[in-house]
């Protein structure tokens, strides 16, 4: 059994994240952590697995009571300390340093079924390569692996779904949905949610920061986001009511202040009338302040309020975006794909996927190769490493502000704050920042560019399930041209598109997939 008890985490600043949490996991449940970046989703999986080692940057305060001694625990993120170790090793050992008899790699052979199912290449345990030689799908895969063959009561996965390819993916809702375990996931992926999850726990932060708020939903995800809607749009249609109502009661008193002030210019040389009207004033004055004070309803800030667009990126339907012939594609001496033609019109909106491994992000570095010294285009490129490629010393403002001049910096606080920045994130070094967050400056930095070529890499899997949809929007809307790596089932669904798939190392149309 797992149970928390007023659980409340913060930050060494005072900053909560979630507050007298209490809630008992039951047996067979599949609780779905949701939020944005950053709002400390993977830090109550962390206090679950070892609350000491949180406590280094957190306060934690409340209880987390568990009887279950063999937790399995997907962390977001491969450790780094794992990078040099050969395949085979990582998943026979516990710790790099262990020394394993040689009989243990006997053991293998009882992996190529599940690799099988998780599509990896039956091989591949038996490479000569190391852990940080792969890819970043091929991680995960190999992480999961390793948790299927340990004797655990209860999971713990920080975004299972990061670089998985479609069928993986799929291969993933089937076990969450047929495990007899309690599991705790935290997932962007809007597709895993529906198909798995039985319970929605939803952490926010609200008001610019200043509050955090936690919401336990017993039911789907798709039934959450519904529920909420329909509370979101109440909320809203009060606050208006409430506005309005409020104004016509300023409007009043503003009318009889506007008279008394008349009256007390009329009655300058009558002392006692002018001293009546001058109390009468100032009953009005406190009258406005009680009304100020009270005002009316607010609706918080919530993370599906982006309000963005592209604009003035338009390209002509004929013009050649890209006209590609390649024999071979390759990286080093390994061929990854053969016979590559691809021709790209303007308004074209093309998706790529694969499985892990296959050379569609080698493929998208290839076309942006092409089309980057382009002068009769504006090129938008997001590889998938995106972080790598930003100055994390810089504030989000340097990052979008190219002259640096006021009106410049001031279009980009109005991109900032269309896309949900607080004032205080603007100003924050981008080390600080969410990978969600980052995510979006790529996207602001694109439409503050008026980019009318889109090339993506993965655009939306650090995006939260709920902005998530708003970002596929902008995209579809996008009257330009977009080539996009993605295992997105939600983007692949709702972007209008060509569908091509590499399988056998070829590029292939995929006629049946491409959105009419």
């Amino acid at each position: 059994m797992l149970v928390f008890e007023n659980l409340t985490i913060k930050d060494l600043k005072n900053h909560y994240f979630i507050e007298d949490f209490s809630y008992s996991l039951g047996n067979m449940e599949r609780l779905a952590i949701i939020g944005e970046e950053g709002n400390g989703k993977s830090s109550l999986l962390k206090c679950i697995i070892n609350r000491k080692a949180v406590e280094e940057y957190m306060a934690v305060n409340g209880k987390i009571m568990c009887d279950m001694e063999h937790i399995g625990y997907l962390p977001q993120q491969l450790p780094r300390i794992w990078d040099s170790v050969c395949i085979c090793d990582y998943i026979l050992k516990k710790e790099p340093e262990e020394e394993l008899a040689v009989e243990r790699y006997n053991e293998l052979q009882e992996f190529n079924n599940l690799c099988r199912r998780l599509h990896l290449p039956s091989d591949l345990l038996l490479r000569d390569q190391t852990m940080g030689s792969l890819s970043g799908g091929e991680k995960v895969k190999l992480q999961i692996l390793k948790l299927m063959k340990e004797p655990v009561e209860l999971l713990l996965l920080d975004e299972p779904t990061n670089d998985l390819d479609i069928a993986a993916l799929e291969w993933l809702e089937s076990f969450l949905k047929s495990c007899a375990l309690p599991i705790i996931f935290i997932s962007h992926d809007v597709k895993l949610l529906e198909n798995s999850a039985t319970t929605i726990l939803h952490l926010e932060q609200l008001n610019h920061q200043s509050k955090c708020r936690h919401t336990i939903f017993k039911g789907g995800y798709r039934e959450y986001v519904e529920t909420r809607k329909a509370q979101l749009d109440k909320a809203i249609q009060q606050a208006r009511k409430e506005k309005q109502a409020y104004m016509k009661q300023m409007q009043k008193l503003n009318d009889v202040k506007n008279a008394v002030h008349d009256a007390l210019n009329d009655t300058v040389r009558n002392p006692s009338q002018a001293a009546l009207l001058k109390k009468k004033i100032q009953a009005i004055k406190a009258q406005e302040k009680r009304f100020e004070k009270e005002s009316y309803a607010h609706v918080d800030s919530v993370e599906e309020g982006i309000q963005i667009f592209f604009e003035n990126v338009a390209l002509p339907v004929n013009k050649t975006i890209l006209d590609m012939e390649l024999d071979c594609l390759q990286v080093q001496e390994r061929a990854l794909l053969y016979d590559v033609k691809l021709f790209v019109k303007g308004k074209d909106k093309l998706i790529l996927t694969g499985d892990n491994g296959t050379g569609k992000s080698m493929l998208l570095k290839e076309i942006y190769a092409q089309l980057w010294q382009r002068k009769d285009i504006c090129l938008g490129y997001m590889p998938q490493d995106y972080q790598a490629k930003m100055d994390y010393e810089q504030t989000p403002i340097e990052f979008l502000a190219e002259s640096k001049d006021r009106k410049d910096i001031t279009r980009v606080r109005e991109l900032l704050g269309a896309m949900k920045f607080t004032g205080e994130e603007m100003t924050h070094k981008i080390r600080e920042l969410s990978e969600g967050q980052k995510a979006k400056l790529y996207f602001l930095r694109f439409i503050k560019l008026r980019c009318n070529v889109l090339l993506l890499d993965e655009p939306t899997r650090n995006l939260s399930p709920l902005s998530s949809p708003l970002i596929i929007e902008l995209l579809d809307n996008f009257t330009g041209c977009i080539i996009c790596v993605t295992h997105d089932r939600l983007l692949m669904e709702r972007l209008h598109a060509m569908h091509y798939e590499i399988k056998d190392q070829r590029l292939l149309l995929c006629e049946d997939r491409c959105s009419e």
